[in-house]
């Protein structure tokens, strides 16, 4: 029996050709349209809708920043959807009275699907938080066009935007501060909710400090700022006094960007009755970045006004860019924005092949666009293009088939002209909310760290185009990182290396994330996987109360040119991860009980097992050898010494073992005082040569703890795969055969399964 569908939709319009077509377009859902409130009142009674649909004309236009009001009022959580008639334009007085979206009359299948998806996503979650999140990032996705169109036409926008942001959200006070490098000040370019008297203290406070506060603002990990009147945060400049009269509690800031540098911020300010929710700052970051662009066409407009001259540089250095080309793609006409979206290096397109300058991890439809009729256009495509400066760019495009007039053949001649926009920050936006909800939903879904990381590691994979994506925790004794490494063919490999080691060792060391443009100038870096031709490398830390607990690793392939993008959007990732590690407190799981040995800090039984089932399972892998290690008399010294001293000698025997073994190798202790070794792509004779080296390591000189010296030996037993066991099982059967062998002949050596003697 079908399940009955949740979602039930509610048009209310007069007019009823509209209403007629809105109720086919909604066929798939239960729907009820009707020309007036008076005819809804049963419906709402009855079976109250999921979904409403109103015409402005019923609805009337809200006033300036005031509210709309229904004759009839609707239960929560329903989604309201005013739908405007051509020419009235959107109005942003409709979502800050509390509608969640504006359609446009004629209304397509396309936008409803949206609305419906919308109201879909609402239904699917059950906490009112949640809910609102969702309609929260949908009214602002529709707030950011009038904003935009604001910053273009008028040069009052900004108090008016601040306003409705203000009631979007709910919070107390909103506030955008930027840096004036002269006097070294921070400047209010516009707030609301706050006192002028706070104001000014702040401007006052920060001369002769604005770098310095900006510094501290960017780099201090993101907690709010206290605002009350003792707070001892060098951050707080303003007025103790005024402080204490506003009522407010925290703030959080976020960074503005102007070209790439960190211009300012966006303050967000709480009280006691609207406190601060970490769970809310994907819709701070939203309206921070959409504040950020709005102050750019805002500028870009001032500019305008100051010079005609500057108008057509202006318009040659907008985002979008434009080329001409003919149908085999040869370059007649291009904008310098093309020029830096497709970042040629001389900066001319014109004669150069599209196609071949631009790599694109998927076919371009050329023979389609060759055969569009001129006049008509394309469906806008997002292309994902490696550029000759080896970065990887969203270009959104649009092609149009257009005729132009050739002197050469005396007439008009067909060519294609693409509208194209660099999406890539706002597509790594929406990337970085889509993880932060699915991550969030794993956390209520009590999900493990390891589904987490692959669901990352995939979409940074298929959206990004990142070779290979690791995470590793450092083991209790931070002397190694623990952890796994996913390529972007689904391959899983797991390793543990020294913190002394590589690009994530230097990270550690200098306690700050890492880009490494290009690897091969770069003296740290190891490769992590044979065969993995990379050209850069991003390293960023996982915190957990300001201290380093393990990191986030990024690489991409060959031609393929990560940046400080790249780097941001990684260190958002991580702090996503980071939250989901200390809910379901993951860390523990990984050091003590998936991996590590809490007393060597090296990997322990199940991180065995979990190596040698991937070696005897992948196709790769021709040959690998486990060595399996037991000391000779231990039990004895355990007897004379006492447990604590033994645990002494096993963690310092444990650091000898992994001191002379490669990166790559696996060191275990497998149970009590027996460790196993797991070597990759060796035969015997290398296998035996690295017994040897273990065994002398041992036995060369004593090991010394609370200045007693004790002499200590082990005997290892040898077995190779595939000759002497395809499975885990078998090989460790077979290695403690002949490790019992090594030890009957007097211990002190190596033995094999087989040998005599």
């Amino acid at each position: 029996m079908e399940k009955e569908p949740r979602l039930r939709v509610l048009v209310v319009d007069p007019d009823p050709s509209r209403r007629e077509r809105l109720a086919r377009f909604l066929s798939k859902v239960p729907v009820a349209a009707v020309a007036d409130w008076k005819s809804t009142e049963e419906i709402v009674r009855q079976e109250p809708p999921s979904l409403v649909l109103m015409a402005s004309e019923i609805v009337g236009r809200p006033a300036p920043l005031g509210s709309a009001s229904l004759p009839l009022e609707l239960p929560e959580p329903v989604i309201k959807v005013v739908i405007l008639h051509e020419g009235e334009g959107l109005t942003p007085e409709f979502l800050a009275s509390g509608f969640h979206a504006v359609l446009y009359d004629p209304v397509t299948l396309i936008e409803l699907d949206r609305v419906l998806a919308l109201a879909g996503a609402v239904l699917e979650h059950a906490a009112d938080s949640q809910r609102r999140r969702l309609q929260l990032m949908e009214a602002l996705r529709q707030l950011e066009v009038e904003v935009l169109a604001l910053a273009d036409a008028t040069p009052n926008w900004l108090g008016r935007s601040l306003e409705l942001m203000r009631r979007l959200l709910g919070v107390p006070a909103l506030a955008l501060w930027e840096l004036v490098e002269g006097p070294d000040q921070l400047r209010c370019l516009g707030s609301v909710g706050l006192a002028a008297e706070y104001v000014a203290g702040i401007q006052q406070g920060s001369l002769g400090r604005g770098q310095e506060i900006l510094d501290l603002l960017v780099q201090a990990p993101l907690r709010p700022i206290e605002l009350h009147p003792a707070s001892p945060d060098p951050r707080v400049v303003s007025p103790v006094d005024v402080r204490r009269e506003l009522g407010l509690r925290h703030a959080i800031t976020i960074p503005l960007r102007e070209r790439a540098r960190i211009c300012g911020f966006m303050a967000v300010y709480f009280s006691e009755h609207a406190p601060f929710s970490a769970e809310d700052l994907p819709l701070y970051d939203a309206a921070a970045g959409m504040l950020a662009a709005a102050l750019a066409v805002s500028r870009a407009r001032r500019q305008l006004v100051v010079s005609q001259r500057r108008l057509s540089e202006l318009i040659e250095g907008l985002h979008v860019g434009v080329v001409v080309c003919d149908l085999d793609g040869t370059i007649l006409l291009a904008n310098r924005a093309a020029a830096r979206m497709i970042a040629v290096p001389n900066g001319s397109l014109v004669g150069l092949s599209l196609p071949a300058i631009v790599r694109t991890r998927t076919e371009l439809p050329w023979e389609m666009w060759r055969q569009l009729a001129p006049g008509t256009t394309s469906e806008t495509l997002v292309v994902q293009a490696i550029t000759p400066d080896h970065r990887l760019r969203e270009i959104e495009c649009r092609v149009q088939a257009i005729e132009l007039p050739d002197e050469r053949v005396g007439g008009w001649v067909p060519r294609l002209q693409f509208l194209l926009q660099d999406v890539t920050l706002e597509r790594r936006r929406l990337l970085e909310l889509e993880l932060l909800q699915d991550l969030t939903r794993m956390v209520t879904d009590h999900r493990d760290l390891d589904a987490a990381f692959r669901m990352v590691a995939e979409r940074l994979q298929r959206d990004l185009g990142y070779a290979l994506v690791g995470l590793a925790i450092l083991s209790p004794d931070r002397q190694r990182f623990i952890g796994q490494a996913i390529r972007a063919e689904g391959a899983i490999s797991f390793n543990e290396w020294l913190t002394t080691r590589g690009v994530t060792g230097r990270a550690l060391r200098e306690n700050r994330p890492q880009l490494v443009v290009n690897v091969r100038e770069d003296p740290d870096y190891f490769e992590p996987l044979p065969g993995l031709a990379v050209e850069s490398e991003i390293v960023v830390l996982l915190r957990r109360w300001g201290e380093p607990i393990g990191v986030l690793n990024i690489e991409s392939r060959a031609g393929h040119r990560l940046d400080e993008e790249d780097l941001r959007l990684a260190e958002n990732v991580a702090v996503h991860l980071e939250l989901l590690m200390e809910q379901v407190e993951l860390t523990d799981r990984l050091s003590r009980q998936a991996l590590t040995d809490p007393l060597t800090g090296l990997a322990n039984r199940r991180a065995l097992i979990d190596r040698l089932q991937h070696v005897t399972r992948d196709r790769r892998v021709e040959t690998a050898a486990v060595l399996l290690i037991d000391f000779d008399g231990f039990k004895q010294l355990n007897d004379q010494r006492g447990h604590l001293f033994g645990d002494a000698v096993l963690q310092q025997v444990a650091n000898r073992l992994a001191q002379h073994t490669r990166p790559d190798d696996l060191v275990a202790r497998y149970a009590g005082d027996e460790f196993a070794v797991v070597l990759v792509d060796v035969g015997l004779p290398e296998a035996y040569e690295v017994a040897e080296r273990l065994r002398r390591a041992v036995a060369r000189e004593p090991v010394v703890h609370e200045d007693v010296a004790v002499n200590l030996t082990i005997s290892i037993g040898l077995a190779v795969y595939p000759d002497h066991g395809r499975t885990p099982d078998e090989l460790i059967r077979v290695a403690d055969e002949a490790m019992y062998r090594a030890k009957r002949r007097g211990g002190n050596g190596i033995a094999l399964v087989g040998e005599l003697g």
